[in-house]
């Protein structure tokens, strides 16, 4: 939980997710906390049944926040799955068992419906059934590593985005440190598998990253609740380093509190000034691995949209009256015409079926966001590089965020 919170409050991925995560968030919370409080009551005795039950509650009531949260009932049947076989608590000989009481799946019930009641309503399974049958799809695909892939479930499990998209991830936007830190846990885990806490990261991790690397869309919010065992299993390589270290200096009075000085400033000082020193673009840090890709790799979630309010202000003091601004963010531009006093503009999305980027008469300003490449608009977009003139370009950190064509 201390690897967590060191996460929450200065992890860089943290910053960045949280605040574009929406329902992300709220899940991991509930989550842990749901975790937490289900060991909890697994690992005490059977005979102390009031401090079973208490802790049987609050996990119940976590699950159910949780999934109320995002309805990924899943990481309850992952919790569910790990508990059924590895014991947290051995029972003595003569010690009557300890299975889940099914007051915990009625209180998780509970505490959905209480707080969620909306779920009961038919309009809401019939939109979930349309979700999930990808009708409600406006446009497809994600540019990664500048190639452009499907990224939808229809495409799982290797007809969309790579199955190494999130190994990716892990290898270039985590601070280096934390990457060490968490391959030496991973390996100290898997020595001390048999330890239910060990036992619980590495199972944990592989029922996330294996699974989420096989399905098609995939988005780099989604690794918030992957995180936070990363996390933890870099919290494990810390400490073992922190003990083979004293190890080596068994005679020196001084040798913890130096070692431990050492590790504190390398895996938290260190991550928390990355973190500190990539505001506000949290989302554009990238490690020495990959220091010059910055906005390469993931333009959608470096970006999302970034370097917009800019152009759209740039379009709006030079676009004549009544000339055309095509994009592919229908909210946003219609939001900031109106801030900037230009409603007189048409406004167009590029990805729409019936946009044609030569036949708009009159002056057409189009916004191209790398991060905003889809099959819908890739071959219209090709035809504005091609025919357009380009005007002006937003940088962010010295990236290119958005560009900004025109045709008189």
């Amino acid at each position: 939980m201390i690897a967590e919170l060191h996460y929450s409050a200065f992890g860089v991925n943290a910053i960045t997710h949280n605040r574009i995560g929406k329902e992300d968030s709220l899940l991991v919370f509930f989550m842990l906390f749901a975790y937490f409080f289900f060991l909890r009551a697994k690992q005490s005795a059977p005979q102390n049944k009031l401090a079973r039950q208490r802790n049987y509650i609050a996990s119940a009531i976590a699950f159910g926040l949780m999934i109320a949260s995002k309805y990924f009932p899943h990481y309850l049947g992952l919790n569910m799955l790990f508990h059924h076989n590895f014991h947290a608590y051995q029972p003595k000989p003569g010690e009557p068992g300890a299975k889940t009481p099914l007051l915990f799946f009625l209180l998780i019930g509970v505490v959905l419906v209480a707080v969620s009641p909306a779920l009961l309503m038919p309009q809401v399974w019939q939109y979930m059934n349309a979700y999930m049958g990808e009708r409600l799809l406006s446009h497809s695909g994600y540019l990664f590593a500048g190639q452009l892939y499907k990224n939808n479930m229809s495409s799982s499990p290797f007809g969309g985005t790579p199955v190494y998209f999130y190994l990716v991830f892990l290898a270039i936007k985590v601070p280096l440190f934390i990457v060490a830190g968490f391959l030496l846990g991973l390996i100290v885990a898997i020595k001390r598998r048999r330890e239910i806490g060990y036992a619980f990261l590495i199972f944990m991790f592989l029922f996330w990253i294996v699974p989420y690397s096989l399905i098609g869309g995939k988005w780099l919010r989604y690794t918030l609740s992957l995180m936070p065992i990363v996390y933890m299993l870099a919290a494990v390589g810390v400490i073992a380093l922190i003990d083979w270290a004293k190890s080596k200096f068994p005679e020196s009075k001084h040798a913890s509190v130096v070692v431990t000085g050492v590790a504190v400033a390398l895996f938290v000082v260190v991550p928390a000034w990355t973190a500190f020193a990539h505001a506000p673009h949290y989302a554009l840090y990238t490690n020495k691995l990959a220091a010059s890709k910055a906005g390469f790799f993931f333009p959608h979630d470096e970006f999302y949209d970034d370097g917009l309010r800019e152009a759209i202000s740039y379009i709006c003091e030079q676009a004549p009256p009544g000339a055309t601004i095509a994009h592919e963010t229908p909210g946003v531009t219609r939001y900031y015409l109106k801030e900037f006093g230009r409603t007189d503009l048409n406004s167009k999305t590029i990805s729409a079926g019936d946009f044609s980027p030569l036949t708009q008469s009159g002056t057409v300003y189009v916004i191209a966001q790398r991060g905003r490449t889809y099959f819908e608009n890739r071959a219209e977009l090709e035809v504005v590089r091609s025919n357009f003139q380009k005007v002006h370009e937003v940088t962010i950190d010295g990236v290119s965020a958005v560009e900004i064509f025109v045709k008189h």
